[in-house]
């Protein structure tokens, strides 16, 4: 049979004692420390490549709207270029460049062209305006640029982050020319422009 009041002067006297060693702190707090240090580090990895991503969306936007010579497939690589290189977490980041115009009379926008790197296909008409809610309000006929990028990110613990998508959706006017067109070929007639 147990008796209580032996039981209870033990735990009496072991809260009271201070004999021991700091080894068995040392036992409790180096695990908890680690996990903390290692979820801190792993969140802030997690936060700049975020960052980058919405950086690079920011310069690919920037560099888009300041062109004046038409957009050709050699200008597409070398965005895709330019995005592997500002964003180092992701091999293979998407992007999808978009021209487009509204039209006040039917309240609608159009697509004028559409190019990607893969993943997300050419928009059209019907897609662009699923996503209407998120464009800005333009005059008729004013033409905008819609910049759209993907990158992939996972972390190097498993804390519970998981593999995560950093999506990105901006959309700049044309600075230097009335509307931007795409040119399948360099060495194409202007005149087979998609504008």
């Amino acid at each position: 049979m147990i008796h209580m009041p032996r039981i209870r002067a033990a735990v009496a006297g072991f809260r009271k004692s201070e004999n021991g060693s700091a080894s068995i702190e040392l036992l409790f707090m180096v695990p908890l420390l680690s996990l903390i240090t290692f979820s801190m580090v792993t969140y802030f990895a997690a936060f700049r490549a975020q960052t980058h991503a919405t950086r690079a969306a920011t310069v690919m936007t920037d560099m888009v709207s300041r062109e004046v010579a038409a957009v050709t497939p050699e200008y597409i690589a070398g965005v895709e270029g330019l995005m592997k290189t500002l964003v180092h977490t992701d091999e293979t980041p998407e992007f999808r460049l978009t021209a487009f115009t509204y039209d006040e009379e039917d309240e609608t926008y159009m697509v004028a062209w559409s190019k990607d790197s893969g993943m997300y296909g050419a928009m059209d008409h019907a897609a662009i305006n699923e996503v209407s809610h998120r464009l800005p309000t333009l005059k008729d006929g004013q033409r905008a640029l819609l910049v759209e990028t993907s990158v992939e990110y996972t972390p190097m613990l498993d804390i519970g982050l998981g593999t995560r998508t950093f999506e990105n959706f901006n959309v700049a006017a044309p600075r230097f020319v009335p509307q931007l067109c795409f040119l399948p070929d360099e060495s194409a007639d202007p005149t087979s422009a998609e504008c």
